[in-house]
């Protein structure tokens, strides 16, 4: 009976988001067959029905971070294919574009948690472990794999306090879950404590570091690289540019407003914004041309007309715009969403700037906040006086990218220490 209760409020919960998930075009999509668990033959043919190294990370942000596990994996396992799934529209086409070459990684999307979606993905994938990023914790996956008698692991995981007060209320419907998982491979000690607090063993939790340290300088572009994406958005190299990534609903005004009190005050920039969601291309166009801002879709051909506000359009731009910063701010902070990943302009060694909710990477935030590598914002209020200060101390803003760039190379590691915890279940 609980499980029928739980897949009737999963279908139910899908009913309900239907009508968002059409207008905002997330559906449908190409990939709505595999997430029924029907995987198409160029999965199959990469899998060649061997057990693979089922590897699930949920959106853009996770496939990325998981790069330097993947390919950890493939090198010490060479004979088993990986199993790359992801839930989101974005996160898939990033995976296959990454990984679209190899003969050993397979794209695919994370069936619906359904007792024969998850079944049938199961008997395609035939995976000799299941690995989960973050805080990807699907009860009817994990029971199903589990009853296959194969071991189950989250890599690179979290829990966020709004996970953790929601865990709580669930504690003991989620012991079960819990207690199907092999081994917890935390970021940090409150993760630990978190889910030693809603009643997993110490010895089934181990402190390994985030995976996102590793997998932040392994995209930093080339020079050359740089000097063509400068030349072919218009850039000489002297403008002072502003890349504010993954932003969401309710900061690009904010933004623009700062952008507009950097003029007024002399400062005149150019602004790069890259949503989240590129769904929202056309919304932020209109208030970006409603603000009177001339803008540009950065992948249009080169020759394109002068801009001052330019919208990132095409999946794995970013690091190459935050590499031309002169000032990188970070999204998903205005707004109660809990942030993105600052290491991405941090890698580049760019000064970082993000508002006040960060939880989502609670602990990367605190320590790039403990080296003076990045400024936490109060409020939207604030965004132009930081703006203005580390654009009038260029020296300043230098010296908070350096500390930004060391404390990542010092901060390596987690995908060595993940590997080698796994071992003993491979």
């Amino acid at each position: 009976m609980m499980w029928f209760l739980y897949e009737l409020a999963l279908v139910l919960g899908f009913l309900a988001y239907l009508p968002k998930a059409l207008w905002r075009r997330r559906l449908p999509h190409r990939g709505w067959a595999m997430r029924l668990g029907r995987y198409p033959a160029e999965v199959r043919a990469r899998l060649a029905g061997r057990p693979a190294l089922w590897l699930h990370a949920v959106s853009v942000g996770e496939v990325l971070a998981a790069a330097p596990l993947v390919q950890a994996l493939g090198q010490a396992y060479p004979q088993a294919p990986i199993a790359l799934s992801t839930v989101t529209a974005g996160g898939y086409a990033v995976a296959a574009k990454q990984y679209g070459a190899s003969a050993g990684v397979a794209p695919l999307y994370f069936p619906l948690d359904l007792r024969g979606c998850v079944a049938r993905a199961l008997e395609t994938i035939r995976p000799r472990i299941l690995l989960l990023m973050e805080s990807e914790l699907w009860p009817m996956a994990i029971l199903l794999t589990k009853a296959r008698g194969v071991p189950i692991a989250v890599v690179n995981g979290r829990i966020s306090p709004r996970a953790h007060r929601r865990y709580r209320c669930m504690k003991r419907w989620m012991a079960g879950t819990l207690g199907a998982v092999d081994r917890f491979l935390m970021q940090s000690d409150e993760d630990a404590r978190r889910l030693r607090e809603l009643g997993v063993e110490p010895g089934r939790i181990l402190v390994v570091g985030s995976l996102k340290w590793d997998a932040s300088l392994g995209v930093r572009p080339s020079p050359q690289a740089l000097r063509e994406t400068a030349a072919r958005l218009g850039l000489d190299g002297y403008e002072t540019l502003i890349v504010a990534g993954s932003t969401h609903r309710g900061e690009e005004a904010p933004l623009l407003e700062a952008a507009q009190r950097l003029r007024e005050a002399g400062r005149p920039v150019r602004l790069i914004l890259a949503p989240r969601h590129l769904e929202r291309l056309d919304e932020v166009e209109a208030l970006v041309r409603q603000q009177g801002f001339s803008s540009a879709r950065l992948s249009q051909p080169a020759g394109a007309p002068p801009w001052q506000v330019g919208l990132v359009d095409a999946f794995g731009q970013l690091p190459q715009y935050y590499a031309l910063a002169s000032v990188a701010f970070v999204g998903g902070s205005l707004i109660p969403h809990g942030g993105q990943n600052p290491l991405e302009p941090a890698s580049q060694g760019k000064p970082v700037l993000f508002g006040p909710s960060m939880h989502n990477f609670a602990d990367i935030t605190r320590q790039l906040l403990a080296h003076r590598a990045a400024r936490q914002l109060r409020g939207a209020e604030e965004l132009a006086p930081a703006l203005l200060e580390l654009l009038e101390r260029p020296a300043d803003a230098r010296a908070m990218g350096e500390r930004a760039l060391q404390l990542t190379e010092r901060s390596q590691g987690a995908t060595q220490r993940t590997l080698e915890a796994l071992k003993p279940l491979l």
